[in-house]
């Protein structure tokens, strides 16, 4: 089978082009810190930062928390309705069953189908609107923190930080 060539890798092996220890050579003699030194960067509120960081926290675990919350409120109503549904076909069964004749049974079947899918489309309706409610909730708390924390960012730097830079 004749191996087909890639534009961008020729069959070289890049381990071999990048020695680790001629990279820690070439660079061995650099001060890094020096260098880093003369880059000016604003002071940050540790302090305020980490309770945006905490706020976060606390806003995605309020919404994973409303998330669960609708899973099992959504898997509690469907296990309802499938029991009632369960209970109503078992019933008009045996009842369609016991008396009458054949044609007889063959329309109340027919009538017990066409009530049994509007029972499904009704809860399938039901389930849906449950599901957009509960994901609504959660996504808001989300959505809420989210422009909280963006406001916040300001809180960040310190006042005469920002004072200086807004006058220059």
């Amino acid at each position: 089978m004749a191996s087909k060539q890639n534009f961008f890798f020729s069959g070289q092996d890049f381990t071999k082009a990048f020695n680790v220890q001629d990279f820690t050579k070439a660079f061995s003699g650099q001060d890094f810190t020096k260098a880093f030194s003369a880059i000016k960067s604003p002071a940050i509120d540790v302090k305020a930062l980490m309770e945006c960081h905490q706020k976060n926290l606390d806003a995605f675990t309020n919404a994973g928390q409303m998330a669960l919350e609708g899973a099992q409120e959504l898997a509690k109503h469907q296990g309802d309705m499938v029991r009632k549904s369960v209970e109503e076909l078992s019933s008009a069964a045996t009842e369609n069953m016991a008396t009458g004749s054949v044609e007889d049974k063959a329309v109340k079947s027919a009538e017990m189908m066409k009530a049994t899918y509007q029972n499904v489309l009704s809860n399938l309706w039901d389930l849906g609107d449950l599901a957009s409610k509960s994901s609504t909730k959660s996504v808001g708390v989300i959505n809420k923190r989210v422009a909280e924390s963006l406001d916040e960012v300001k809180s960040f730097f310190p006042k005469e930080k920002a004072s200086t830079a807004a006058s220059a």
